[in-house]
């Protein structure tokens, strides 16, 4: 699976690194997909699965491995 974790979340990836592969052997719920690359469900503010806005809690949210995630912290700023 594609992941790209946008600003402050780049954190939580392998290494610190924002744009990596995780790949998973069999489909799962975007939440346990985020549970094991190490991102707390709460710091995403956005989601997108293959280009489609989709809620983390949502557990009709499937993944597989040849899927891309885009995870969007809050915004801040003045």
């Amino acid at each position: 699976m594609k992941v790209h974790l946008w600003g402050e979340l780049g954190f939580y990836g392998p290494g610190k690194r924002s744009t990596f592969e995780f790949p998973i052997d069999n489909e799962m719920p975007v939440a346990e997909a985020l549970r094991r690359i190490g991102v707390p469900a709460p710091d995403v503010a956005v989601l997108g699965v293959n280009g489609v806005a989709e809620r983390v809690d949502d557990p009709a949210v499937i993944v597989t491995n040849r899927d891309r995630i885009d995870c969007y912290p809050p915004t801040s700023g003045g």
